[in-house]
């Protein structure tokens, strides 16, 4: 029996690590007779493995079907969703994807109860770190989709660029319980991984050291984005919101302020004080790593606000912007058959 068939079926709940670190939070609450706190890990595991298999039961997404005179398969749903005239896309996502979604959120829920009673017993202090990683991975595996989505929606993206990720959109919720397959997106974990560890400096308000300490993490196909001949003002703000973790128009006043003051740098507490308001990401200090997700939603907004007004700014998340550039490659056409 083919990959391909048994990939539905053949579920990763926990990674190795999660299971070490769920035995060792309920081995030590067990050992102090922390009873309610071990009920709590317990009921909770239960229900994700419950929803995890449940999900196991819906047909492959990357399979074709049919049922009466009708026929699914991946192709029939890149079709669906990148056409022009689709009302709401979440209205054509298979249940599978929908459920698969739920259960990331759910995941990253209950990483972040182990962590809140890890902080209360000293011996297990020592994981939070690992289990900030997880619960971060989590996030970005959301976020991923969330770059994916945009893409599609975004009609004026090219026709073949849609098309790619909406197949990697695809792979993304078949595999999204399989451990078997290859990280998506490398890329974009990669330059969420690196802004986690940034502070922004401010300063010129020219963002070259925070460029400097992101790209010195990430792999070298970052590079190939920044010098593609491709790049405009808007990707370029696009990376400016990403480095300070403020809006393009906040960062926009500050210069002027800047300018008008006669000013050629500012402090962080500068910065913080002077706009109408500081980013999520600016705020980001490491020990929540869906604060990241609320950046990235703010800007998404933001972007397609800019976008439907017409008004001056980036368009897109840097994200999409770099989706897009990699997609564009030659070497970047999925498979549709879920095989590595």
């Amino acid at each position: 029996m083919n990959r391909e068939h048994t990939a539905s079926k053949d579920i990763v709940l926990f990674s190795s690590e999660e299971l070490d670190i769920v035995a060792a939070v309920t081995d030590s609450l067990s050992s102090k007779g922390k009873t309610s706190e071990l009920e709590a890990v317990g009921n909770n595991r239960m229900a994700l493995e419950q929803l995890g298999r449940s999900i196991s039961f819906y047909p492959s997404i990357l399979e074709s079907h049919r049922l009466g005179g009708s026929s699914r398969s991946v192709e029939s749903l890149v079709e669906t969703l990148c056409r022009d005239d689709i009302p709401d896309m979440i209205l054509h996502i298979p249940t599978k994807a929908v459920l698969g979604r739920s259960y990331s959120i759910a995941k990253i829920n209950f990483l972040n109860m182990l962590r809140y009673i890890l902080k209360d017993v000293p011996d297990l202090m020592t994981l939070e770190t690992r289990v900030l990683h997880l619960i971060a991975h989590n996030v970005f595996t959301i976020m991923a989709e969330e770059v994916f989505i945009s893409i599609i929606e975004h009609v004026s993206t090219p026709e073949a660029l849609r098309s790619k990720a909406a197949y990697l959109l695809a792979r993304t919720w078949e595999f999204r319980l399989d451990s078997g397959v290859r990280e998506f997106a490398p890329i974009l974990q990669g330059i969420w991984r690196a802004r986690e560890k940034l502070i922004p400096n401010f300063g010129t308000m020219l963002g070259f050291s925070e460029l400097f300490v992101i790209s010195g993490h990430i792999e070298p196909v970052w590079f190939d984005f920044l010098q593609s001949d491709d790049i405009g003002e808007d990707e370029v703000h696009s990376l400016e919101e990403f480095i300070f973790g403020m809006s393009y128009e906040e960062i926009l006043s500050l210069r002027r302020e800047m300018e008008d003051r006669g000013k050629s740098s500012l402090t962080r507490e500068e910065a913080s004080a002077r706009g109408r308001r500081a980013g999520p990401l600016y705020r980001y200090s490491g020990d929540d790593p869906r604060q990241l997700y609320r950046s990235f939603r703010d800007r998404k907004i933001n972007a397609r606000f800019r976008s439907r007004a017409r008004l001056a700014g980036p368009k897109r998340t840097l994200e999409n912007y770099l989706m897009c550039f990699l997609l564009a490659q030659p070497d970047e056409m999925p498979s549709g058959n879920g095989t590595e």
